[in-house]
């Protein structure tokens, strides 16, 4: 049942509920944050975190790759960590097909491909690198393979025929496109009936793309945000691959695509519908986990955002949700959703499996609603430094949600969010940064009365340039 408040489930009983490397890239596989910060006389001419604007709050797109990384796209270690023969299987690409590699980089899944649909078939290599292009060539002409056409795009338009595309891959670099508003209305004028698109990111959900950087990884609910207005219907979702999500769409109406419909929900919409069952319980000091069934025949997709409040029905910790979250139940069968999330009381035990949970939107934590949000997103800029990013660490997060909650003292909380990978000064370094972009006056708490013990043995350019801002008079 519903709890007193509009958008709470009550879950104390069963409820009726649905890099690269390169200057313009950048997936580097650690996240380190030495970076230049531009300066005047040794200290910063101005320096601030920026947050992006409130219309940009579900993401902000990464920079493009630039030519100069191609090696790591061919790399031998991705046919393990991408599976690129498994993702062509699930396309069930033909001989005749006409396919196209949005972003085709050196052109390994073009290559692929156009072994596939040989003979008659044709690959539209899509890249807005002249580079890029050259360097496919070569390795096609290199291993003896035809039937590739390069295409030399701009950033708002695929430059692709229209109506004549029976698929378009887009191998890790959606995240990248700046205009993708354009190039979404591009690539669906260009599928013929029956055409459809498999969009390949790394998944924020379950820490798999922790490793990346943060803007180089993507959600179900920030990849449907923007493609369901575009004209796109979900066709399929796969996550049989070690990180990432592999979309399948086409357009929007187009019944030539076999397949029942699926029904993307966020989590309190199948609550007012009574589509799903639920029951939210206690696992542990970083998730929560929702059992979940589907109760109807429908194939559901169902998400819920980051900054979902988990609050205790016993003694045990209150929990809020540092991810979005999304589930696939196209069967009857009851499902643990995995929810990472951090705890709000240091005080009280972390809940453990027999700990059930009331869960509540997240405008029902106003003050933690930003702060949630900045933490997905990861990156901050002190004055016109380049982008920054902040290593995907629970401590770090777990330690902002403290400092905004309870007000602590460095001390009170440096042993709890400290880790063999994060020392615990730049963790609470970390969590001040983002409290500052959530809007929360860090130069208030007590940690800052601390700042001593923190700053002063930091090596980090950016933390640094950050705190001579923060410290510096009128």
């Amino acid at each position: 049942m519903l709890g007193t408040k509009r958008g709470e489930i009550s879950m104390a009983s069963m409820v009726r509920t649905d890099t690269r490397t390169g200057r313009q890239s950048r997936r580097y596989l650690a996240c380190g944050l030495a970076v230049l910060v531009w300066t005047m006389g040794g200290v910063p001419a101005r320096a601030e975190a920026q947050a992006p604007e409130r219309t940009e709050r579900h993401r902000v797109p990464a920079d493009f790759m630039s030519y100069q990384g191609a090696p790591w796209l061919e790399r031998d270690e991705r046919v393990q960590e991408e599976q690129p023969g498994a993702v062509l299987d699930a396309m069930g690409l033909e001989p005749g097909d006409v396919v196209a590699d949005m972003g085709c980089g050196s052109g390994y899944y073009a290559r692929r491909m156009a072994r596939r649909v040989a003979p008659g078939g044709r690959v539209y290599c899509v890249d807005i690198q002249p580079e890029m292009l050259d360097i496919m060539r070569r390795l096609a002409d290199g291993e003896g393979v035809t039937g590739i056409v390069p295409v030399l795009g701009e950033v708002d338009d695929p430059k692709l025929p229209a109506g004549e595309v029976d698929w378009i891959i887009l191998a890790d670099v959606y995240h990248e496109m700046s205009e993708y508003e354009a190039m979404l209305a591009g690539m669906r004028a260009s599928l013929a009936p029956g055409g459809r698109v498999a969009l390949l990111e790394y998944r924020i959900e379950d820490g798999t793309g922790d490793n990346l950087k943060s803007d180089h990884a993507m959600s179900v609910r920030q990849v449907l945000a923007e493609w369901l207005p575009a004209g796109f219907a979900l066709a399929d979702l796969h996550e049989f691959l070690p990180g990432q999500h592999l979309f399948i769409m086409k357009v929007a109406g187009d019944t030539e695509v076999p397949g029942d419909p699926i029904i993307n929900l966020d989590l309190f919409e199948a609550v007012e519908q009574g589509l799903v069952e639920a029951e939210a319980v206690g696992a542990g000091d970083s998730s929560v986990t929702v059992r979940i069934r589907n109760t109807g025949d429908l194939k559901l997709l169902v998400t819920m955002p980051v900054g979902v409040s988990f609050q205790s029905a016993d003694d045990a910790r209150d929990m809020v949700s540092r991810r979005d979250a999304a589930i696939r139940l196209f069967d009857g069968e009851w499902h643990d959703w995995v929810v990472r999330s951090v705890g709000r009381q240091q005080g009280r035990p972390a809940a453990g499996s027999g700990d059930t949970f009331t869960i509540g939107r997240p405008a029902s934590l106003p003050t933690l609603d930003d702060l949630m949000y900045v933490m997905q997103v990861g990156t901050y800029r002190v004055a016109d430094s380049p982008l920054q990013y902040v290593p995907r660490a629970h401590g770090v997060e777990q330690a902002a949600v403290w400092i905004r909650e309870a007000d602590p003292s460095y001390d009170d909380i440096a042993s709890a969010v400290a880790d063999p990978r994060m020392p615990a000064v730049y963790a609470v370094a970390f969590a001040l940064v983002y409290c500052d972009l959530a809007g929360i006056d860090v130069t208030g708490t007590r940690i800052w009365e601390d700042r001593e013990q923190v700053f002063g043995r930091l090596r980090d350019p950016g933390l640094n340039a950050w705190y001579q801002l923060k410290t510096a008079g009128p």
